[in-house]
């Protein structure tokens, strides 16, 4: 059996710091964000990429997976959202909207075949996302304080979370994929259902929508 790469090594190094850090991505992003990264040390320093690998130790790496992950900081990435401060209220009629939203997100992510094990991560980081909205849901009960339907108190990370969740789906359909055992008639207006509720789940958890 040939020994792996360092190239193929160091991209496993990387998932595994990602995912400790509660999140996931595919190896594919993997290896061209460790491509960059070797690139950009061979030119700053003026060495071959060869070389450039040495700089790229356990604590760069490390560093690395913090810069990827906390680009998501409002998410709060690794943190216990069932015990995170809920200030962001939610209509419960758009809660169901947003729950059932997620299981399509399952549905779409089950037809992705390039990077199964990447898969089955994204597809438990979703189910995840959707099991803490649900509980989150049945702790509570709904009060009409903050508008003039019942509502339930969400922690905005998890809104933003389950936001961002939404709008890679919604990219994914736009760009052909549909989903396991989905009318094609009926995906199509998937995206565009996506993109409101993630407008609104900003709103909620207090991000101004981009323009």
């Amino acid at each position: 059996m040939a020994s792996r790469s360092w190239r193929d090594k160091r991209i496993d190094d990387l998932l595994e710091a990602v995912s400790e850090l509660g999140m996931t991505m595919s190896r594919t992003a993997a290896g061209e964000v460790l491509d960059e990264r070797v690139t950009y040390v061979a030119e700053q320093m003026r060495v071959t990429e060869p070389t450039a690998r040495r700089y790229l130790t356990d604590e760069a790496l490390a560093g690395l997976a913090r810069t990827i992950v906390f680009g998501f900081v409002d998410e709060t990435p690794g943190a216990d959202l069932m015990g995170a401060p809920r200030t962001a209220a939610v209509p419960v009629r758009f809660a169901g909207t947003v729950f059932a939203g997620l299981g399509e997100v399952i549905r779409i992510l089950l037809v992705e075949r390039d990077d199964l094990t990447h898969t089955r991560d994204r597809v438990a980081q979703v189910a995840h996302a959707q099991s803490c909205f649900g509980l989150l849901i049945h702790d509570q009960v709904a009060t009409t304080g903050s508008y003039d339907e019942p509502s339930v108190q969400m922690p905005p990370a998890l809104l933003l979370r389950v936001a961002r969740i939404l709008e890679t789906a919604a990219d994914l359909v736009e760009g052909g994929l549909i989903g396991y055992q989905v009318d094609p008639a009926e995906s199509a207006g998937l995206p565009g259902a996506f993109r409101r509720d993630v407008q609104l789940m900003r709103t909620m958890a207090g991000q101004e929508p981009s323009t």
